[in-house]
Formats: C-alpha cells, structure tokens, sequence
C-alpha cells in the first residue's frame, strides 16, 4: 500500500517491479538498456497520470508467475480494448501530465502503448500487451511469456483446483563449443565457476594488471550469448557489478568436466 505524494509513488511502484521482475540483456544497436524499465515505466506513469483521483477505488499494480496486471479507476474513453490502430491519446490529468514529464518521470501523450508494444515482444518472446477500458476503469494485462510458444515448465498459473500436469525436465540447451569464444572466455567461464567476480578481481586472477580491452570484449561477448550474468543488471555500470555464470555457463563447465 503506497500512500504519499506523487512523485515518491512512480518511484516505490518502479522499485516494486524492480524487485520482483528480471531485467534480461537486451542490446539496441550497440547499447545496453532496460527492457523492463522500458515497458515499465510507461506502465506505471499511466497509473499515476490517467487515474481518477475523485473515486475512492485504488490503482493497484499485481504481479503473477505469468503476468502482472495494472488497473485503475479512470474517466473512460474508449470502452474497448486500445490498439495502435485505434488509439486516440487523451490526457485525463493535464496538469499532473506536465508535471512529470518536466520531471523526467513521463515521456510524450501516448508514448505508453507505443513503447509497451514495441518492447514488450523483446522481453517475452513475442507476447503482446492488453489495454482495455471497462466499465470499471482502465486495465493493462502484461503477459510476462508468451502463451503460445512456451514450453510447459511450469510457469502458468493454474486455475483454481487444477492438479499440475507432470512435464519433462527442462535442460538448458548448449551452444556450440565454438561460440564460447577465445581462449580468454574459457578462462573467464572456468573463473566464474568458482565464485562471481568482477572485471577487476578477473583480471587479477588471469595475472593481468590492468582490465585490458580484449577482457571486456569477452565478457560483453559471453553476456551477449547469455554463458554469463551480471550480479546487478539495472546497474550495469555500478563499481559493485559481478558477472556469474547462468544455467547455460554451469552447463558448458559440466561438459567441459566430463570429456576430461
């Protein structure tokens, strides 16, 4: 239950998906950004700038295994489900509109299902959002896998009183040996299989004084195939950042185990 200003809400709702979210890599052209924050961020400014702020119904924000939900009690406009096509922008709260959008917190009148729609397929294989007024206010369903190619691991919620199907166990799937890359990244993966590191520590445990550049080309290159993880991947700049291996890395180590 958020209760205070406007300004302090976006930001503890932005934390709330922050911590219960994941945040995959996620490269536009040469540089990293936050999917999550991308679709998130225009998710939760509607709440704040397109709520009724005369009922006493709450904005609410819910966050399922596979989807999360935001819904809020608004004048109505459409009555519909709103589409790119039939998208008509109507700002309910001008003012506060204005407001956050000095602030930095909002972007543009209808940036939200543009921006919702354009990275939402990125960060869920595909899946696309649902925005719909009802005779209850506005609701926006954000699916977080795509329905229709997952794979039945489990991830669905279950409608009430339904027993769980049993599934095969998932394996990660190995890329080829030959895109694991230089005998650098090897290295690197061997190290991660340790214990997390830096790029500091790594360079210091390969006997390198200083982080060279061909060590931060292997690791962009083994984030980019997803061998490895960042510790802190909304900050992917912070002096605290440490790289680890994913299920895909551990893997790749576990061949590596067996054909020695």
């Amino acid at each position: 239950t958020i209760r205070t200003n406007l300004i302090d809400a976006y930001d503890q709702m932005m934390g709330f998906v922050g911590k219960h979210l994941n945040d995959p890599f996620y490269l536009e052209g040469d540089m990293r950004i936050s999917l999550r924050d991308k679709i998130f961020r225009e998710a939760v400014s509607n709440i704040v700038s397109h709520r009724e702020y005369t009922s006493a119904a709450p904005a609410r924000l819910l966050i399922y295994k596979n989807r999360v939900i935001l819904d809020n009690p608004t004048v109505q406009q459409h009555f519909e489900e709103i589409t790119l096509e039939n998208l008509r922008p109507f700002s309910k709260n001008p003012t506060i509109c204005k407001f956050m959008i000095q602030l930095g917190r909002f972007d543009e009148l209808g940036s939200g299902v543009r921006n919702i729609n354009k990275y939402l397929p990125l960060y869920t294989n595909g899946a696309k959002p649902v925005f719909k007024e009802t005779i209850h206010g506005f609701k926006l369903t954000i699916p977080l896998i795509n329905e229709d190619t997952a794979d039945t691991n489990g991830q669905f919620d279950p409608e009430p009183g339904a027993r769980p199907k049993s599934r095969p166990e998932l394996r990660p799937k190995l890329r080829p040996e030959s895109k694991i890359g230089s005998p650098l990244a090897v290295k690197v993966i061997k190290l991660l299989s340790k214990k997390e590191a830096g790029k500091a520590q790594l360079a210091s445990e390969l006997g390198h004084k200083t982080v060279s550049g061909e060590l931060k080309k292997q690791i962009k290159r083994l984030l980019e195939i997803k061998v490895i993880e960042m510790t802190i991947p909304e900050k992917p700049n912070s002096r605290l950042q440490q790289y680890r291996l994913t299920d895909q890395g551990k893997a790749y180590c576990t061949k590596e185990g067996k054909q020695k």
